[in-house]
């Protein structure tokens, strides 16, 4: 993973003889052949409720130990609450930089970025990166539930 630039990752939590789990996959573009490469990171025991500060801490201890916190571009995921949740709160704002106001003459403006991104990481107790729900989970979600009940 020392070689890999960006890299996406998929992560899912599920219970299993009333034990609970946590999985973690990578994949990413091999920059000299140019495939697609995938890899299982961890398939972790979560202990207690999978509450969204658990899945949180869990993820981050995962992404820390295989040095990818930099460089996750994605995370997909279900529409499960929990995950929303862990990464409604605890993501790093991916949105584009406002436009700088405009201003007179020649004259310059300067902004702390560095402060304001100390200041932001200092603000989540777990940084995660930014959430891609899984499209197909989405859509089945919708044809399942969301049946036309004949009048």
């Amino acid at each position: 993973m020392a070689k890999v630039q960006q890299v996406a990752t998929t992560t899912d939590c599920w219970t299993a003889r009333r034990r609970s789990y946590i999985g973690v996959t990578a994949h990413w573009i091999d920059s000299e052949t140019l495939n697609r490469v995938s890899a299982a990171l961890a398939c972790r025991r979560l202990k207690g409720r999978h509450t969204y500060d658990v899945l949180a801490a869990k993820l981050e201890e995962i992404h820390t130990e295989y040095e990818i916190v930099s460089k996750i571009v994605k995370t997909t995921t279900d529409n499960g609450s929990n995950f929303v949740k862990a990464f409604s709160v605890c993501a790093v704002n991916s949105e584009q930089p406002e436009e700088p106001e405009e201003t007179e003459g020649d004259e310059s403006t300067f902004h702390d970025v560095y402060g304001d991104l100390t200041e932001a990481a200092e603000s989540f107790e777990y940084q995660l990166p930014p959430l891609q729900r899984c499209a197909a989970h989405t859509l089945n979600l919708i044809s399942t539930v969301d049946h036309i009940v004949p009048q």
